[in-house]
Parts: structure tokens; C-alpha cells; sequence
């Protein structure tokens, strides 16, 4: 007989430092190149909806030291569909870090790692920048078996 057997928990927020950056400040979005194209627009209306003054740049020379410079990576997988995997996001100023966050949506297990991209990325956002604790980041974040997931972004 064979056993088999796996781990999952209800924390996708696997590192959390959170930030405290006021809004109306500028935040440089670095573009990740590797990332899906449909991540990018996401933070942006983010941002704008949240109030901080952004812009996008290619490569960090573009900012300047007094910028708050926010990076993120985010890897998709497939399994039966595509979903987002894991999401690595950081908040940089002057070269130091000031906040981070890493998100995997195999902690969910089953079912659970799918979910909205574009609703998991403003929850992870939210909760970097402070606006909810990560208790309820991660009360959002999970996606039942019972729940029908959105279609992941293309």
C-alpha cells in the first residue's frame, strides 16, 4: 500500500515586511520584463487608485534617490489551467529595502491555488502597504473548493 500525502496551509503570504509609505508619494514601478504583460497595468491602477503618484520605468538609473522604487516578479503555473504561482513584491528607497512581500499559492493546496490574479494582486498589494493586516490578506487570498476561480490573466 502506498501512502501518499502533501501539505497546504491558509497562509499564501509567506513573507511579509509591510511599508509605510504615505499616500501622494511617488512610487517608481519597475517593469519586470519576465512577467506576464497583464501584472503591469494591475499596480498601476493600484497605485492611481490608492492615491500615490506613479510611473512606470525600465531600469532603476531612470529614478531618483528620493523615489520609493517598486519591484515584483510574479510566475505563473499550469495545472489542468493556468494560475498565478508565486509573486515576489519589494519597495526600495535610497537602495535600501523597506518593505517586502512573497506570496505561493501552493499553500492553498487543492483547488485553493486558483484564484483572480488581478484580486490577489491588489490584496498583496493592500497588504504591503499596510491598508490590511495579513491575517485578513490571507483570509482573502484563499480560494475554496466550492468557490469557481475567475479566469487567471493572460
Amino acid at each position: 500500500m502506498l501512502f501518499v500525502t502533501g501539505c497546504a496551509t491558509d497562509k499564501g503570504v509567506t513573507y511579509l515586511e509591510q511599508v509605510n509609505v504615505e499616500p501622494g508619494a511617488k512610487i517608481v514601478i519597475l517593469k519586470d520584463e519576465p512577467t506576464r504583460e497583464s501584472v503591469l497595468p494591475v499596480l498601476v491602477k493600484w497605485f492611481k487608485d490608492n492615491g500615490y503618484d506613479s510611473t512606470v520605468v525600465m531600469a532603476v538609473s531612470e529614478s531618483t534617490p528620493d523615489d520609493y522604487v517598486f519591484s515584483y516578479r510574479a510566475w505563473w503555473g499550469w495545472d489542468i489551467a493556468t494560475y498565478m504561482k508565486d509573486v515576489e513584491m519589494t519597495v526600495n528607497k535610497n537602495g535600501e529595502r523597506l518593505g517586502a512581500l512573497n506570496f505561493d499559492a501552493l499553500q492553498y493546496g487543492g483547488f485553493g491555488k486558483f484564484g483572480d490574479a488581478e484580486q490577489r494582486l491588489q490584496i498583496l498589494l493592500d497588504v504591503l502597504f499596510g491598508k490590511i493586516t495579513v491575517d485578513q490578506a490571507n483570509e482573502q487570498l484563499k480560494v475554496t473548493q466550492e468557490e469557481t476561480a475567475e479566469p487567471p490573466l493572460r
